[in-house]
């Protein structure tokens, strides 16, 4: 006859476990959680920019919402070429559409 099988009690390793886990096991104090890194500041030359292709935006007759004006913070960071080419465009008129 097979002898019984017994239960062992489980195999503790923390070797391989992450830090959360070490910590709720008591095995490591607490860790700090570090401090959100600073954003840069923006350049004067660049929140010109913005309102300036703001502007460009409200002549074209669109409405900015939330995610346009992080648009607009974003393609102000370009360069000043870039920027000036996008209120060109904003700034030209828009072309019938053909006849069919």
């Amino acid at each position: 006859m097979p002898e019984p099988l017994v239960a062992l009690s489980p195999r503790i390793d923390d070797t391989a476990a992450d830090a959360r886990s070490l910590e709720r096991m008591g095995r490591i104090e607490p860790q700090p959680i570090p401090a959100p890194p600073e954003l840069p500041t923006p350049v004067p030359a660049d929140d010109q920019e913005a309102v300036e292709l703001a502007a460009a935006l409200a002549d074209a007759g669109i409405d900015a919402t939330a995610s346009d004006k992080t648009a607009v913070r974003a393609l102000a960071s370009l360069d000043a070429a870039t920027v000036e080419t996008v209120k060109k465009w904003l700034k030209t008129k828009k072309k019938d559409p053909p006849s069919k």
